[in-house]
């Protein structure tokens, strides 16, 4: 079911009678695809990527409010801390898929709401209110790891016949062997490093208005985004190469140092889709802390990562089976340790 065809007017309704929204949006494909599709169809606004998600906290409230927006358009954040809402002095309107949380001050709306196995993406449901740019919505559908019906699905292979050939049917062979997970890669290349460098490329992006400008370097907005792309693809690749493990391991784990990168989405996805019999453990080091990327194909995740957050200092959790837990680096060996006896 998910949202429901009034709540999808609802909400046209609502970013058709916005002049000064501002737009915070998690930092990954669905995320900054969401907000590509909310602000082209305004024109007019200012985007926040959110880069301590899952928690969108109070700290951004200030920041929203000197902007003085019409409206707040939070997409793709799991968590709104409520110091937040309240804080905030314009009208707020948040869309997820994520599990469902309890907030007051806040309209929600969440297709979880209807059936709470219904995650389809953010991107997902505002590309159904919209209906424009659909090659922006499936670089986030598709980041996701989700191919939506084949009535979208039929016209976006119309129109762009070159980025998904009609014999790919599963979204992670989409990600990770098809022009539009090329895209995809480069443009989630664009979301890392410090926040000044990011807003540059989210910039860009706003203004790009084909893949080919990107994919074919058409445009200067293109070169820019693609030549970002290229540098950090090299650091990606070595990482990559670092990779060992026993074939009998059923547990992969991965950890890296990165002063101003975090790979581990992409490295985690990489993983899962050569390994799908394997568990995937990726570890950046970052501030005394090992923020962890988990998958899997068939063991649920949160579940197994609750258990092994017992007697350990540290938080997780996510989708069945994509998930992230951030654990103290002294409590490490035991998080890997009861992960491993869940498996």
């Amino acid at each position: 079911m998910g949202l429901t065809e009034n709540q999808l007017k609802e909400l046209k309704q609502i970013f058709d009678s916005s002049h000064r929204p501002v737009i915070l949006f998690d930092d990954d494909a669905d995320g900054l695809a969401s907000f590509l599709l909310i602000y082209k169809h305004i024109s007019e606004g200012k985007g926040i990527p959110v880069k301590n998600a899952p928690e969108l906290g109070p700290e951004l409230a200030q920041k929203v409010n000197d902007y003085s927006p019409d409206l707040v358009i939070i997409v793709d954040i799991p968590i709104v801390n409520q110091e937040f809402i309240d804080k905030v002095s314009s009208k707020i309107v948040w869309i997820d898929h994520h599990p469902l949380v309890e907030r007051k001050g806040a309209q929600y709306f969440n297709p979880r709401t209807e059936n709470q196995d219904d995650n389809r993406p953010t991107s997902y449901w505002v590309y159904r209110v919209l209906q424009e740019n659909l090659w922006i919505a499936m670089t986030g559908m598709i980041g996701d790891w989700f191919l939506p019906e084949h009535e979208i699905l039929d016209e976006f292979r119309t129109k762009y016949p070159a980025l998904l050939p009609s014999d790919i049917k599963k979204p992670e062979v989409a990600l990770h062997d098809s022009k539009i997970g090329e895209l995809i890669q480069i443009i989630s290349f664009n979301l890392k490093g410090k926040a000044s460098d990011v807003m540059k490329s989210v910039k860009v992006l706003t203004r790009i208005k084909e893949p080919e400008e990107i994919l074919e370097q058409k445009t200067a907005g293109g070169r820019f985004i693609y030549k970002k792309y290229v540098k950090l693809k090299e650091k990606y690749d070595a990482l990559v190469s670092q990779i060992k493990f026993e074939t009998d391991d059923k547990l992969i784990v991965f950890v890296y140092k990165s002063p101003d990168y975090s790979f581990s989405a992409e490295l985690s996805n990489e993983l899962i889709y050569k390994h799908p019999d394997k568990v995937i453990l990726v570890v950046w080091e970052y501030n005394g802390e090992y923020k962890c990327s988990l998958r899997s194909t068939k063991v649920k995740l949160p579940h197994i990562i609750e258990k092994a957050l017992r007697n350990v200092n540290g938080y997780g959790g996510g989708h069945d089976h994509a998930a992230g837990a951030c654990v103290k680096i002294g409590d490490f060996e035991t998080f890997v340790h009861n992960l491993k006896e869940q498996i």
